[in-house]
């Protein structure tokens, strides 16, 4: 790992980043707290396998967004949890109500124009939409909708071609990797979490993810959970 970390070319406008190209790459190279992520070139890390399923996972949804009621709220569970936003999201709360709306309604071709109009939005390295976003892909990859199967692979592909002109390289990584499956260490144990619907390993899973940037892990959360508590019974596949 040392030999290809002389590789290592710093990215245009974000030279003071922990972030850096690696052979085509968005890597972390930061030299303080380590991220259990799998594009953490120091320290390698990649999930384990999960098996889950949706019935469950929205059943240990419900419980962790329950709990949040104990939890200080920031980011985009101040929307979630019916709190007013801080500014700029503030004038973008009709955006992330035609996300949610969509997903309550099961409507695919309105859920596409909805996060295409949330990506980007926020301050910082990875914006609040993109985190919004990206949390909900990761729901659907690893809690499948079965009316979406056939449409949803167009759809995502969408997005990734969307995020590289709406946000900043970076941030379109680390949505890639959600739309895959992976990300933080923490929002794969609290999926687990909720698949065992276990509130002390939700609480610690939850609090883990929380303390991800300023608000980053709070917005992938409201997207997970956003996701997940508008999954209705119909659109959970049979089991195998």
């Amino acid at each position: 790992m040392t030999a290809a970390l002389q590789s290592l070319q710093k990215i245009s406008g974000f030279e003071a980043t922990d972030y850096a190209w690696l052979r085509g790459n968005v890597v972390w190279v930061g030299a303080g707290a380590s991220p259990r992520h799998p594009r953490n070139a120091r320290h390698p890390w990649q999930p384990g396998p999960i098996a889950c399923n949706a019935a469950r996972l929205r059943v240990g949804a419900r419980t962790c967004l329950g709990r949040l009621e104990a939890v200080p709220a920031t980011g985009l569970l101040l929307w979630l949890t019916g709190q007013p936003l801080s500014f700029p999201l503030d004038h973008a709360v009709a955006r992330f109500d035609a996300v949610r709306s969509a997903l309550e309604r099961n409507d695919l071709p309105a859920f596409e124009a909805a996060v295409l109009r949330v990506l980007g939005l926020g301050h910082g390295l990875t914006p609040s939409g993109d985190d919004f976003v990206g949390g909900i892909c990761f729901a659907l990859k690893h809690a499948p909708r079965d009316a979406w199967r056939a449409g949803l692979p167009a759809v995502l592909a969408e997005i990734r071609r969307a995020a590289a002109t709406s946000t900043n390289v970076i941030s379109a990584a680390l949505l890639d990797d959600l739309i895959d499956g992976a990300s933080h260490c923490a929002l794969h144990e609290l999926l687990a979490a909720m698949q065992d619907n276990s509130l002390p390993q939700i609480a610690r899973a939850t609090q883990a993810l929380l303390a991800i940037g300023a608000s980053s892990g709070a917005d992938m959360l409201a997207g997970l959970l956003v996701c997940l508590v508008t999954t209705s019974h119909e659109d959970i596949p049979p089991p195998p």
